[in-house]
């Protein structure tokens, strides 16, 4: 329960409306204010209205933001977006808009789930699987993103060009964690684990550090080593409960800031997010997903 107030308050904070700002709904029965999230979209004011989708199931895609800076979020449950039988396979795409929020959905099984374009959103708390790309980013962007969950993805995260920054996320099963092909990126914080290439770098600068990377095949591909990245167990609480299974053990180098930088690591990093009692050693990726298979 406090782990759930502790991000509730997060989220809050970064997201409460402005004054005079309006407040659009969607519902998954779409008995909302408006009946989709690409109508409540076309609805908003340019600048500062706020888009709140009830928890639940939405199979919708191809939502575009064009050239407005306004905030969505989830309420009263977790909004899943689950790409449809048919349709763009692209499930956000932000345009031409110099700022916006993005907030604690869940996306799974798309293309893209969500495509930056000469944008500047901020994207946190979101959790992304099964993705071929989680987030791509292009043209004239300067995004962050940050605390978010990147699971059994394709390219986890692609940045094509921009000024990026990239901080504290959790990337796991993955066979890129972190695809630099253009534009300028800060990649730190970050825990990268089982994934076939934690980074590679074929285009643009990315400067990497205070990363632990851990059981991937490659951490590293056209990428020099990022200053006191590590290279230790992240302690992940490997448990069964709505909350997945990788926050960390609370002796975890991630939460405890016991690692080469002294700073929190990885998405889940509330005070009270580190599991207790024996912490798992891990053997092999392959055998601690087998528990839960």
């Amino acid at each position: 329960m406090l782990k759930s107030l502790l991000i509730a308050a997060l989220i809050v904070a970064s997201v409460a409306p402005a004054s005079g700002s309006k407040t659009w709904t969607v519902l998954p029965d779409g008995s909302g204010n408006t009946p989709t999230v690409q109508s409540a979209v076309d609805s908003a004011a340019s600048l500062g209205d706020v888009i709140v989708i009830k928890g639940g199931v939405y199979h919708q895609d191809g939502i575009i933001v064009d050239g407005k800076s306004i905030t969505i979020v989830q309420s009263e449950g977790q909004v899943h977006m689950i790409v449809p039988p048919s349709g763009s396979g692209v499930c956000f795409t932000f345009r031409n808009s110099a700022a916006g929020n993005l907030s604690s959905l869940a996306f799974r099984g798309f293309e893209t789930a969500i495509a930056v374009e000469d944008a500047s959103p901020t994207i946190q708390f979101a959790t992304l699987k099964a993705c071929n790309r989680g987030i791509t980013i292009s043209g004239a962007s300067t995004p962050k993103v940050w605390y978010s969950l990147l699971d059994s993805c394709g390219t986890a995260v692609e940045v094509q060009g921009g000024s990026v920054t990239l901080q504290n996320q959790t990337i796991v099963n993955c066979s890129i964690g972190t695809r630099f092909l253009g534009g300028s990126s800060s990649f730190t914080r970050t825990i990268v684990a089982n994934c076939a290439t934690g980074v590679q770098c074929s285009g643009g600068s990315a400067t990497i550090g205070c990363n632990d990377f851990f059981l991937n095949a490659a951490d590293y591909a056209g990428c020099a080593a990022g200053t006191n990245d590590f290279y230790t167990d992240p302690k992940f609480c490997f448990w069964k409960s709505t909350a997945g299974p990788y926050w960390l053990h609370d002796t975890s180098p991630c939460l405890t800031r016991t690692n080469p930088c002294g700073v929190l690591v990885g998405a889940f990093t509330a005070p009270s997010a580190g599991c207790t009692g024996t912490a798992v050693e891990q053997t092999s990726w392959g055998a601690i997903k087998a528990i839960y298979r």
